[in-house]
């Protein structure tokens, strides 16, 4: 399962797992036609995470990969002392609320698999282990908690045979960051640096 698969990298990360033979079911809260099975959803709403994941175990009879890929940057979070409270929370539940309520309802389909075990990979960011002159302070505090969360959920997790693990991303250059980025000059240059 790939949430977050409508944006460029949810569509690589997608494209990668069926070139390996997977079957790919593809969430995003947005319209969109990747994977095997498309879910549309929205990944901070409680009830349609937990929906989710029921509709997509009783179709496959099973689960065994989670790739979280929810990101958002925002042109409104910049430093603590800038950003609205608004903007704050719009980040935090895009970056990591919905990582947990992911967590919180596809682990346990992992763990009803025969046999047990499966992967959880939840995408973050080098920001998130950094301070950066450009970093949005909103969104690398989210992805610090994405990290956090996936070590407790590691260890939590160990004996079971599901791992979770976090992926530390550098910037790549979407069309995303560009639209964050790119009226800025100079800006989008110091952070495709890293």
């Amino acid at each position: 399962m790939v949430n977050g698969a409508a944006s460029e990298i949810g569509q690589a990360v997608a494209g990668r797992f069926a070139s390996e033979g997977g079957v790919v079911v593809g969430v995003d809260k947005a319209g969109h036609a990747v994977g095997d099975h498309v879910v549309q959803a929205d990944l901070v709403d409680e009830s349609q995470v937990e929906a989710m994941y029921e509709q997509v175990v009783r179709r496959y009879g099973r689960l065994d990969v989670i790739y979280n890929n929810m990101g958002l940057m925002d042109r409104g979070d910049r430093s603590a002392l800038d950003t609205s409270l608004k903007t704050w929370r719009r980040v935090q539940d895009a970056n990591l609320t919905s990582i947990f309520l992911s967590c919180k309802h596809g682990i346990r389909h992992l763990r009803n698999t025969d046999p047990v075990g499966g992967s959880v990979i939840n995408a973050a960011s080098f920001l998130a282990e950094t301070g950066a002159a450009t970093a949005q302070m909103a969104y690398a505090a989210a992805k610090a908690g994405v990290v956090q969360l996936s070590r407790d959920l590691g260890v939590h997790m160990a004996r079971s045979g599901v791992r979770v693990n976090a992926v530390l991303f550098g910037p790549i250059d979407t069309a995303d960051q560009r639209a964050v980025f790119g009226s800025n000059p100079g800006v989008l240059e110091k952070r495709l640096v890293h």
